[in-house]
């Protein structure tokens, strides 16, 4: 149809051809940066949740039997403890998990190992507490109110890519 001489619809322009090509290139980085920061929340996330189990799995066992805290099993204890804790680590696949016995995962530096026993507010390190804090024996099933046992677990996080001003790691306390 004509309109005063000229076509209704104009054919489209050479210039404005590439225009979605150019839109697509333009955005595509933002793209993948999405992506990669989506997978890199979902790995902190992961270790975060295996880094907890981890100690979670730690204090169970220490806090179990109060027969754990008598003055000759407290290193016992406290071996086994971070035992648990560093192969549980080890299990969940945790990227960056180092140890200095990679056969048996006895002890383990990334994450690390700390353990406290706590009453009424006064806490005590596992290793040197002789199963004792705050002048309670630990190890006295009927100790009303009884001992906790923390155990505390610090992993450092790498991401895939630490651009600024984005941190190079990120520490986990669990």
């Amino acid at each position: 149809m004509l309109l005063f001489g000229r076509p209704a619809n104009p054919p489209p322009r050479r210039r404005e051809l590439g225009q979605s090509v150019v839109e697509f290139a333009v955005i595509l980085p933002v793209i993948l940066l999405l992506l990669l920061a989506i997978a890199d929340l979902g790995r902190l996330y992961t270790s975060a949740v295996a880094v907890e189990s981890a100690a979670r799995e730690a204090a169970d066992y220490g806090a179990f039997v109060a027969a754990n805290w008598t003055d000759v099993n407290v290193s016992v204890t406290t071996d086994q403890m971070q035992l648990r804790a560093c192969t549980a680590a080890a299990g969940s696949h945790l990227q960056g998990y180092e140890t200095s016995d990679p056969v048996n995962n006895t002890t383990c530096t990334n994450p690390t190992f700390t353990c406290t026993l706590e009453r009424n507010g006064a806490a005590t390190p596992c290793a040197t507490s002789g199963g004792f804090t705050n002048g309670v024996d630990c190890s006295d099933p009927t100790t009303e109110k009884p001992c906790t046992v923390h155990v505390r677990m610090d992993y450092v996080f790498r991401p895939f890519f630490s651009i600024p001003p984005l941190p190079t790691t990120v520490q986990i306390i669990r």
